[in-house]
């Protein structure tokens, strides 16, 4: 039996979305989406999609939840996030910000007692990136920020998935 079938026979008809009036201004956010008993799906389409989300997208997603219990999604119109948590509460969908809080690079390296060249070296970042995050020119990214927090939680984790040796012997030039 399809995906779509097992949703549709779970929820029944489409979400209607045409009295949908989108918000006009917010940031992307991503979320990780489940389901709480006796969830509303159609009306969390609904609300999704007021945050600007394809409603094919936003019914893709819950069809996610509903197969495997969680989602991910960024809402790409989001200007209350309390209010967005709160409306998909409503509608039996809980909704977790599913992105790192920044975590001060500077503060991760010196718990780990390493130069800046070492750490860099260690964990596969380039010094000069390493020197501006820590000087403040310039912030991590998401991907770069996940690292720090993964570094600070568990290094060997990031130190193992660097060893990259296939038995290939190294060969000189």
């Amino acid at each position: 039996m399809s995906t779509k079938s097992k949703f549709m026979e779970r929820f029944g008809q489409r979400a209607r979305t045409r009295d949908v009036v989108p918000v006009s201004s917010g940031s992307p956010v991503r979320l990780s989406l489940g389901f709480l008993h006796g969830a509303n799906t159609p009306e969390a389409a609904r609300i999704l999609v007021k945050r600007q989300l394809p409603l094919r997208t936003a019914h893709a997603i819950l069809t996610e939840v509903v197969d495997h219990g969680k989602a991910f999604v960024t809402v790409p119109c989001v200007n209350d996030l309390l209010a967005l948590k709160n409306e998909l509460s409503s509608a039996g969908v809980i909704a977790k910000v599913h992105a790192p809080r920044p975590i001060s690079v500077r503060e991760v390296r010196d718990r780990t007692k390493l130069s800046q060249e070492a750490f860099s070296v260690r964990y596969g970042l380039d010094l000069a990136t390493l020197r501006n995050w820590e000087q403040g020119r310039s912030k991590p990214d998401v991907a770069a920020n996940t690292l720090h927090w993964t570094i600070a939680r568990n290094p060997e984790a990031v130190e193992e998935s660097l060893d990259m040796d296939d038995g290939v012997a190294a060969q000189s030039p």
